[in-house]
């Protein structure tokens, strides 16, 4: 019972690192092809011959705000904030979801563009339908009076018109920033994982392979070392992934009576391979050969781990 208990925390604590994972990555994306897209709002506007701020003023007043400065930057404000929260939700899906491959740029922006029309359609018709639509006597009224000019409520009506067909374009362009800006964080990622590889297999000419696995076991990168005899076929290789990765989740549902693991050692007569931890996030799986100092491995991948300078 115990046992069952703690292999849900762990698993429950491993989806909540993905899950804050995709909750960081999308939301500093939505941030971002917000932001951006706002400078192409106000370039739109120019060429509309509107009013800057003119898209995010409607939206204010049909918030009810009767200031026009006050309603944009309002809505300047919500805008960010919606923006930034729609980009984590995506973040999570896109992270999650392995169907998809967002390390590849042009894929993930075609994935954002796909995002951008979901939100057009699900969250900016209605608004426009049900907040914007029924407040054109109010935006009329509050915008003639800020401009000292005569506008028509046919000409408000024609604007949000014409806003609401061009925010397609400006959705699709929100995905194709959103995807590509997540593509390059998790390729980003991905490099310091090469990274940590190019790190560890230096640490001695002895280590033969390094697999660098997430908390659920799954392979981030794997590689043998360069001209390395790999003693076994790829389907062995896997199995044997598999079977470290499986028994390092089995001593980690005992870790509330044995504390924390810190590495497994199994040794052969042709090699031997180390299981062990590498930060939060990792879990290393290394073979190595026969005469090889494992504690000395361990250690200096400890010592890499923590961020300091290994002597060679």
């Amino acid at each position: 019972m115990m046992l069952s208990i703690t292999k849900k925390r762990n698993k429950d604590k491993n989806q909540v690192m993905v899950i804050f994972k995709g909750v960081k990555y999308g939301a500093f994306a939505g941030f971002i092809a917000t932001w951006s897209l706002s400078s192409v709002i106000i370039v739109t506007e120019l060429l509309l011959g509107l009013p800057i701020g003119a898209f995010y003023s409607i939206m204010g007043i049909s918030l009810g705000i009767d200031d026009v400065t006050a309603a944009t930057s309002t809505a300047f404000g919500l805008h960010l904030l919606i923006g930034t929260i729609i980009g984590a939700a995506f973040g999570v899906i896109g992270i999650r979801w392995k169907k998809v491959r967002m390390l590849n740029p042009y894929k993930s922006s075609l994935v954002g563009m796909g995002a951008g029309m979901i939100v057009w359609l699900v969250l900016f018709l209605p608004i426009t339908a049900f907040l914007v639509e029924p407040a054109i006597n109010s935006i009329t009224t509050i915008l003639a009076i800020e401009s000292q000019d005569p506008v028509s409520s046919e000409d408000i009506i024609q604007s949000i018109t014409n806003i609401t067909l061009i925010a397609i374009a400006f959705h699709l362009i929100w995905g194709a920033i959103f995807g590509f800006i997540i593509s390059s964080l998790l390729r980003i990622r991905l490099f310091r994982i090469k990274q940590h590889y190019n790190d560890i297999v230096n640490i001695d000419p002895n280590i033969t392979l390094v697999t660098i696995c997430d908390s659920d076991g799954k392979t981030m990168y794997s590689r043998h070392r360069q001209g390395v005899e790999n003693l076994l076929t790829s389907e062995e290789t896997k199995k044997s992934l598999e079977m470290a990765m499986t028994g390092w989740k089995v001593r980690s549902e005992l870790s509330h009576k044995i504390g924390k693991g810190r590495y497994v050692l199994a040794e052969y007569e042709k090699i031997k391979r180390i299981t062990m931890p590498f930060g939060d996030d990792y879990l290393l799986y290394v073979t190595t050969e026969v005469q090889a100092n494992h504690l000395n491995i361990i250690n200096r991948i400890r010592k890499l781990e923590a961020g300091l300078k290994y002597s060679r």
